[in-house]
């Protein structure tokens, strides 16, 4: 008998801003393979900015923290995914 586990936490399908800006999460899962994959390129997206000199570069300052602010929450749903997607025994690093 075989037994698959499925208390993984699902991952939303998107998240949101107070400002009503919205981060597609599904997409970017299923452009990328996986939620782990997903967090890779979202934190690798903001060190970039972060490393360019952050917001201040910009000349729209705002929407760049607004950006970030989305990115930051998109980071964290997906840290909440990703780490409980699959058991330690099928996880490849």
């Amino acid at each position: 008998m075989c037994v698959a586990a499925h208390a993984q936490t699902q991952c939303p399908g998107y998240v949101e801003t107070d400002a009503g800006s919205a981060f597609d999460i599904a997409s970017i899962i299923r452009d990328t393979g996986s939620p782990q994959s997903a967090l890779d390129k979202v934190r690798s997206a903001v060190a970039r900015v972060d490393a360019g000199g952050g917001c201040a570069i910009f000349r729209d300052r705002l929407a760049c923290e607004e950006t970030l602010t989305l990115a930051n929450k998109a980071i964290a749903a997906l840290q909440a995914c990703a780490s409980t997607r699959a058991p330690k025994s099928t996880s490849h690093g």
